[in-house]
């Protein structure tokens, strides 16, 4: 009984120790460093980012079908929007942007991040069904549009000028003040 009582306790010290090993590990290799990113040479890429950097060029079907590419505008200022049919924010605004743009006649691209649909285009098709939109509706299924443009959250809202230089960007819901304010200077000749 007591011999057992023994090998019961050394297995137990070593099943804990195992464990503390085991967690330790697991910490030492939470503070290597993690492995830097590769350098982007294309600085358009970068440039997605930033007002005053030109916006990086793309090209996306449309709910409809149609491919749609950013630099058909060129000439035109325009409102990019990246947005998802979850998205309580993106939801609020999209009025603002129909209204916007049927008001105002500033081009308005909605990009929205499909990949990160629970069902995809379904959710899509849904969401327009209930709140029908008046400007393209460009799907970015793989979301290499939303990489490129380095999207953190959702909605954010970008205005392009003539010669597509970003002129401004905002992250969260944009109403038409906004709107109307960023594209007012920049859609002036």
């Amino acid at each position: 009984m007591n011999l057992q009582r023994i090998l019961i306790s050394t297995l137990l010290l070593l099943f804990i120790a195992g464990l503390a090993y085991k967690g330790y590990e697991e910490y030492m290799m939470s503070l290597k460093t993690e492995q830097t990113a590769s350098q982007v040479e294309n600085e358009d890429v970068l440039g997605g980012l930033e007002v005053g950097r030109k916006a990086p060029d793309f090209e996306l079907a449309s709910i409809d079908g149609e491919e749609t590419a950013l630099s058909q505008y060129r000439g035109e200022t325009i409102v990019l929007n990246f947005w998802a049919s979850w998205c309580p924010p993106c939801r609020e605004e999209f009025p603002e942007l129909i209204t916007f743009s049927e008001e105002e006649g500033i081009p308005v691209l909605g990009v929205n991040v499909t990949k990160n649909e629970r069902r995809g285009v379904e959710d899509v098709e849904v969401f327009l069904e209930e709140v029908p939109a008046s400007f393209p509706i460009l799907l970015d299924r793989t979301g290499s549009v939303e990489q490129t443009y380095r999207i953190v959250a959702l909605p954010t809202t970008y205005v392009i000028d003539r010669d597509g230089v970003i002129v401004a960007k905002h992250t969260g819901p944009v109403d038409g003040k906004w709107l109307r304010q960023h594209t007012g200077e920049s859609s002036q000749e």
